[in-house]
């Protein structure tokens, strides 16, 4: 059974084993102080960061989605990313990764929010094979242009500086 709440200060150790499980999958390095800083963004009310965080039956942390709310040109009402989203890999397979979806997309809902949107990597069959199950692909084309490069590596997803 998976359960879906918004993350206390207690949870940043858990938070921050799945959020390097995350960073490792995609290759990425993300610095202390910024996952830090995001962190501390994430709990902040005021902040247009927020989160979930998926546990399983014994109330374990298994899973996270980390969004951004953010205005737009096309419409009055805000939008929500959802930028990360991370189930352990033993806890796959069990409804983690769903339950965080259908909680972001309910709190968009109760929020007034004119969508929720997210992108994954082409081939992380894995993932869109639940995103599909939940919404079709949309026929937008991402094009990203790094301001700085910490790593000379092409095609970084995330170049992070502190």
């Amino acid at each position: 059974m998976i359960s879906v709440r918004p993350p206390t200060p207690s949870d940043f150790k858990a938070w921050e084993q799945l959020w390097q499980g995350y960073c490792d999958f995609y290759e990425e390095s993300v610095p202390p102080v910024v996952t830090e800083n995001t962190w501390a963004r994430l709990l902040a009310e005021e902040s247009p960061l927020f989160c979930f965080l998926a546990t399983d039956e014994n109330g374990s942390v298994v899973g996270f989605a980390n969004c951004v709310v953010h205005a737009g040109t096309w419409s009055k009402r805000d939008m929500c990313y959802l930028e990360d989203l991370f189930v352990a890999p033993e806890a796959r397979g069990k409804g983690g990764g769903r339950a965080l979806i259908e909680a972001v997309v309910d709190k968009a809902r109760t929020r007034g929010w004119q969508r929720v949107y997210w992108q994954t990597k082409r081939d992380n069959d894995t993932a869109r094979a639940l995103y599909e199950k939940i919404t079709a692909a949309s026929d937008w084309v991402i094009y990203e242009v790094s301001t700085r490069r910490l790593d000379p590596k092409p095609h970084s997803r995330h170049v992070i500086k502190p």
